[in-house]
């Protein structure tokens, strides 16, 4: 496979647990690219969590970079295809990705009183478990070519390009960036097939808290992910979420699509918990570990009524949830008025490739078609860059989630439409009630509990497995230490 064919977003070091053991114990981090720190205690990749998006326009990568350490030590580097650029982006596109695709599990109905003319119980909305400086000598400088420099957000970026071995290499040590020696047969594979190199650091005086997500942009459609530089600094295991936005729900070629044993899902109403995760990561674990979950497949929930706001019990959608969450997050000064969520036709960016939307370069869009600005606001662009060059009535958000083996990662991720395209939702019913009683008790009533409803903790955070619990503590035969909702009504 050519480089016009393929794209390169070296998923290795996921800001290796990321970037953040540079100055103590490993801690979270997520990320797509190769962090290089300073030499110290070795580093194992904690998970990733990207979002991408593919059009016959072009196709974007959105990544997260998380990382705790001195702000001088940061540095990010990946592979791209020739012409990439590099933009700024929002955390809140994964933060209202990840509120409104994580599974939730809605716990099994039961009965109090006996018989069908006891009182009904009724149902609690809850959410499953989850789980420098230059150096002197630069002896490289006439191997590589600096093809742009300049600045996105807080970070100093340069876009490198080679065709000699070694010479990234060295451009990049000589420069400050404490690359692993593991890494030059690989650097040097993604130079024989034509790559270029983005690099990141964050500018003089700016601290991690100012870290932003990044997305590159690059034009044309392609569907490969290769996983080779992720099999650096990883460890036995590395969990991914990947969003694909497309038009139709997409699948891996190598991985092959599993489901949890829905007829196993409990609900314990002594601890409110299910056993979802238990589930999950045995499902996960089949095929050797060759194997992705999609948990979630809606077409275009970006401007339709399919999302339900646990906190009001209405119904909103996932771009108004975007521009809330960016308003709250400060990322922009407030959220911004958006038309009604009616649309249908082909979405164009009237700007010049890396133009401002405010920039007087920016004309108008072709006739008959709908201009991509209208699905956001300055600052908050996200989603209308997803979903540019595509018919918006046909957009699928497809969720896949994997944690790949070692040696899986020696091979490309390749996407394509998946043969079956039915809707996945994230809502799931358990099937069996542990310690009913402990539900009737408490006399419930039919509510949604907006506490319950939000997940406790994202499941793209480090994963960390036991062997799957036995049959007996699935089912929920194992004493219950609390008794939450009994001890409230008390």
């Amino acid at each position: 496979m050519t480089s016009s064919s393929r794209l390169l977003f070296g998923i290795q070091a996921a800001l290796i647990a990321g970037c953040a053991m540079i100055c103590g114990a490993p801690r979270e981090a997520s990320a797509c690219g190769a962090c290089f720190a300073p030499p110290g205690p070795p580093t194992v990749v904690s998970g990733h969590r990207m979002v991408m998006s593919i059009s016959q326009e072009q196709t974007v990568l959105w990544d997260q970079i998380q990382y705790t350490g001195n702000p001088a030590d940061f540095a990010w580097v990946l592979p791209v295809k020739p012409g990439a650029r590099v933009e700024a982006s929002t955390a809140a596109f994964f933060e209202s990705l990840e509120a409104e695709t994580a599974s939730r599990v809605i716990p099994a109905p039961v009965q109090c009183g006996g018989g069908s003319s006891g009182s009904g119980c009724g149902l609690v909305y809850g959410v499953s478990d989850s789980a420098g400086e230059e150096a002197p000598g630069d002896n490289a400088g006439d191997a590589v070519d600096v093809i742009h420099q300049g600045t996105v957000g807080p970070y100093e970026t340069v876009t490198l390009s080679t065709d000699q071995p070694g010479a990234l290499n060295d451009w990049l040590e000589q420069h400050g960036y404490n690359v692993d020696d593991d890494s030059q047969p690989i650097i040097d594979d993604y130079v024989a097939e034509g790559f270029d190199f983005i690099a990141l650091r964050l500018q003089p005086g700016k601290g991690v808290q100012e870290m932003t997500p990044v997305r590159v942009v690059m034009d044309g459609g392609t569907f490969t992910l290769p996983l080779r530089m992720v099999s650096i600094g990883t460890g036995a295991e590395t969990p991914i979420v990947l969003y694909v936005v497309g038009e139709g729900r997409y699948t891996t070629k190598e991985f092959t699509e599993v489901a949890i044993n829905s007829q196993l899902l409990s609900w314990d109403f002594s601890t409110d918990e299910s056993n979802y995760t238990d589930l999950r990561d045995y499902a996960l674990r089949s095929n050797e570990g060759k194997s992705a979950l999609p948990t979630f497949a809606q077409p275009n929930p970006f401007t339709t009524y399919s999302i339900l706001d646990p906190n009001t019990g209405t119904s909103t959608t996932l771009l108004q949830t975007y521009v809330d969450q960016a308003a709250k997050n400060g990322e922009i000064p407030s959220s911004c008025g958006l038309p009604p969520p009616a649309y249908s036709g082909h979405f164009s960016n009237p700007c010049p490739p890396g133009e401002p939307w405010t920039s007087p370069a920016c004309g108008t869009v072709p006739p008959g078609d709908i201009d991509a600005r209208t699905l956001g606001c300055v600052g908050a662009d996200d989603i209308a860059v997803a979903v540019t060059g595509m018919q918006l009535d046909t957009v699928f958000v497809t969720r896949l989630e994997m944690v790949l083996p070692k040696e899986a990662l020696a091979t490309d991720l390749n996407l394509e439409a998946s043969m079956d395209q039915s809707q996945i939702s994230n809502l799931l019913l358990a099937q069996i009630a542990v310690h009913p009683e402990d539900a009737c008790a408490s006399g419930l009533t039919p509510i949604v509990n907006p506490d319950q409803s939000k997940p406790k903790s994202p499941p793209y955070v480090p994963f960390i497995f036991g062997s799957l619990l036995s049959l007996a503590a699935a089912l929920g035969l194992r004493r219950a230490r609390v008794r939450r909702l009994a001890r409230s009504k008390a």
